[in-house]
């Protein structure tokens, strides 16, 4: 949240950053910092080789720092994630705009914290509510949810399924699912169901943050984010698939251009590869064969080349009836003439 040299934030923000240091030693009944500011001195030196270039705090400066700037980014999460934590006339939270600027600036590199001194200052600070500092942190920038994903425990040899234009040419449907966990997509008798996603400037940095974290601290686990990515990266591979998706409701563009969110996909699914444990892997199982079967390409190319509209239904229908109504004409014809007349 601070700059790594002498000049401080605005004062604005720093009166924030008090208010919610007090408003959290508060809600804990403590009336000193003491020993908040023991343990930032006890990581002072790990926090300073977190950065490339030099730190041109002094060491109580740089301690102030880490314990202002932790606080506030805890105390931020935890408002975010419970609403009963917020004040009424919380500037932060009254304000769209002003949340979607902080939580931009939080995945801006040269602005954040070293994640253990967050980490300790959480732990800290932690009350009787098993909460989880990774939980909050995605809750905040992608509304992460609680549900876990299903994960196919026998390890299977996947195959990465095709664009969303493809997709569609062979009968499968997308719909949005109005699931509060944006994660959680689902494959049901032809229909892929997906959580809503709104895609603006922040979203390719907040990606890569939790994709990071995830791959230097999460092992022999699921790497949900990660998964996510690579999911959405198969299933665009134009502008096009963005518009189908977008029509859909299940992508809200903020960039302003098809293109872009389709760039911006690619390049967060390079060099990606599915692990073992990849958490979509029974909905690409699923999909994989519905896409295989020809029967299902055959119908939905049907469908699309002749019955794209209502009156062609009623065309067909309607030349049925009049196959079915000529064959009884000619049938029973047939029968006047070959039934022996009676005396």
């Amino acid at each position: 949240m601070a700059h790594f040299n002498e000049q401080r934030p605005s004062r604005d923000w720093e009166q924030h950053k008090f208010r919610y240091l007090k408003l959290l030693l508060k809600r804990r009944n403590e009336s000193s910092v003491d020993k908040y500011v023991m343990a930032m001195r006890s990581l002072e030196e790990k926090a300073r080789k977190c950065y490339a270039g030099p730190v041109e705090f002094s060491p109580d400066n740089f301690v102030e720092m880490l314990l202002l700037d932790g606080c506030f980014i805890i105390e931020l999460i935890r408002k975010y994630g419970l609403d009963e934590l917020r004040e009424s006339d919380d500037f932060i939270f009254q304000y769209e705009q002003v949340l979607s600027q902080l939580r931009h600036d939080l995945i801006l590199v040269e602005n954040q914290v070293p994640f253990f001194v967050v980490d300790q200052l959480f732990s800290m600070t932690r009350t009787g509510n098993p909460d989880d500092l990774i939980l909050f942190l995605i809750q905040l920038f992608i509304d992460y949810g609680n549900r876990p994903i299903k994960v196919l425990e026998e390890e299977q040899k996947l195959v990465a399924i095709n664009s969303t234009t493809e997709l569609q040419e062979a009968g499968i449907k997308f719909e949005r699912d109005n699931e509060s966990n944006c994660l959680d997509i689902k494959f049901i008798k032809g229909v892929m169901k997906i959580p809503s996603l709104h895609v603006s400037d922040e979203t390719e940095s907040i990606f890569r943050n939790i994709m990071v974290y995830e791959h230097l601290f999460i092992d022999n686990q699921s790497k949900y984010v990660t998964d996510y990515a690579f999911f959405l990266h198969c299933l665009i591979n134009s502008s096009k698939d963005v518009e189908i998706l977008r029509r859909r409701g299940i992508l809200t563009n903020l960039l302003g251009d098809d293109e872009m969110v389709y760039h911006m996909f690619n390049r967060l699914g390079t060099n990606i590869l599915m692990s073992s444990d990849f958490c979509y892997a029974d909905v690409y199982k699923k999909v994989n064969g519905h896409y295989g079967r020809r029967r299902n390409k055959w119908i939905a190319n049907l469908r699309r080349n002749y019955f794209n509209s209502p009156w062609a239904y009623i065309s067909f229908f309607g030349a049925l009836f009049l196959l079915f109504f000529t064959l009884i004409q000619t049938v029973f014809t047939v029968l006047s003439y070959v039934k022996p007349k009676t005396k």
